[in-house]
């Protein structure tokens, strides 16, 4: 009886979106791990692989909120998942034949054009399927986590030992096995989700009607575009530019540089989901305020701090600024405006923050880093973590057990026989 409840339809979906994002992930950074033997062997830059991940931000930008509003007209939600899936697997798997930087510049816009839509379909479908009391947790754990866990911690542990017992080739052309095993599952385990029922039983509605035009015109739609724009800015210019300062300016060897960075992995992949689920109970506006001041210690503590205990300790307290990366990315977004607009709410937010943070972002702090020395991104990223703070205050709150409360207030109120106005707005 235990073992059916567990393995309940909403669990089973989490599971199945946790390895999917996570996979999304995986493959996205392969190619940053891979790229020492890839460079060797076409005579590839530094530019070029800054290129490379500009390329995929680019085209990830234009398709999620493309994908998110189609995933919200389309009839069969899973088949399109599905096929998303099996696509970029393909793309990955090709980019093992990959010969030339052209070549791989050309997979690398396809990658994001099938990857883009992937992200706002899981997390809109989710937030349907959701019990209430769970949606950050299952938004936190499918998209934070496996994020830190299959990108941050197994993709350089997992990817350079497949290449270095084959070759880098081989590496890619084996990622085409976990993408047609997750298309299946998709396909044999998703429901297509009825949002006209979901919305007749949530409890939770958006007081106002709001049609797509309408999407951007919510205070927390574009507030949180901004915040995530931001915050992303500060997660590129640390990935990218991090490990670089850490081995060219503090002398660390590549080694210990691995473990500082997987400190920030550990955490990311612990306080991802964490945070969100908190903020179940404290509103996502103060959990997302306290992420967003911790997330300054990032870029900061590999500045300032020379003792490498003591800047995995920071960088493992400052990845609970993961926090407002996944709240702002997908819980607001979905709680603020009618969910059979949550996946264009999500592509527009991840969209835009592709647009600034992974593909402007690395192309000006890269040349910042060529004229004025490699901590230049970083204080960059730290500037940007400030102001997301700053932008995190005037979030309207949208946690269900606080906008609940709220309501009951109120309807205590109009049952003495006063009559006020509802103030609260989701």
């Amino acid at each position: 009886m235990e073992n059916k409840k567990f393995w309940s339809y909403e669990n089973k979906l989490v599971m199945i979106f946790f390895f999917t994002i996570g996979f999304v992930f995986f493959d996205r950074l392969a190619i940053n791990y891979l790229f020492p033997m890839m460079s060797a062997d076409l005579g590839l830059n530094y530019t070029q692989l800054g290129l490379l991940g500009a390329a995929l931000a680019l085209t990830w930008s234009v398709s999620g909120p493309l994908g998110g509003f189609i995933s919200d007209k389309v009839k069969s939600k899973k088949a399109m998942l599905a096929i998303l899936v099996l696509l970029f697997s393909v793309f990955s798997l090709l980019h093992g034949f990959a010969q030339t930087f052209g070549m791989l510049f050309v997979l690398r816009l396809f990658m994001g054009i099938v990857e883009g839509p992937l992200i706002p379909q899981t997390q809109s479908i989710l937030a349907m399927e959701s019990s209430e009391r769970r949606k950050g947790f299952n938004l936190g754990f499918t998209m934070n986590t496996s994020n830190a866990l299959f990108g941050s911690i197994l993709a350089p542990i997992l990817i350079v030992a497949l290449a270095n017992a084959f070759d880098w080739h081989t590496a890619f052309y084996l990622t085409i096995i976990p993408g047609i095993i997750l298309s299946f599952f998709i396909f044999k385990t998703v429901k297509n989700p009825d949002p006209v029922k979901f919305e007749a039983i949530h409890t939770t509605k958006s007081i106002e009607k709001v049609k797509v035009k309408d999407v951007l015109k919510h205070r927390n739609i574009w507030l949180s575009i901004i915040v995530f724009s931001l915050v992303m800015t500060t997660l590129m210019a640390f990935q990218v530019f991090g490990p670089t300062y850490l081995v060219q300016a503090k002398g660390l060897t590549d080694t210990t540089m691995s473990f500082v960075m997987a400190a920030f992995g550990v955490g990311y992949a612990l306080f991802g989901f964490l945070i969100p689920s908190i903020s179940e109970r404290t509103g996502r506006k103060p959990a997302s305020l306290l992420s967003a001041l911790l997330l300054i210690l990032v870029p900061l503590s590999i500045v300032f701090v020379d003792s490498v205990p003591l800047m995995m300790i920071l960088l493992f307290i400052g990845s609970a600024g993961s926090g407002v990366i996944g709240m702002s990315m997908s819980v607001i977004p979905v709680e603020s405006v009618p969910l059979r607009y949550s996946g264009l709410a999500i592509g527009l937010t991840i969209g835009i923050g592709e647009l600034f943070g992974g593909f402007l972002n690395p192309m000006v702090n890269g040349a910042l880093a060529d004229n004025f020395g490699i901590q230049t991104p970083l204080f960059v990223a730290a500037g940007a973590a400030v102001i997301a703070l700053l932008c995190t205050f005037f979030f309207k709150e949208t946690a269900p057990s606080k906008v609940e409360t709220a309501q009951l207030d109120t309807t205590f109120v109009q049952a003495e026989g006063q009559e006020v106005k509802p103030t609260v707005q989701v």
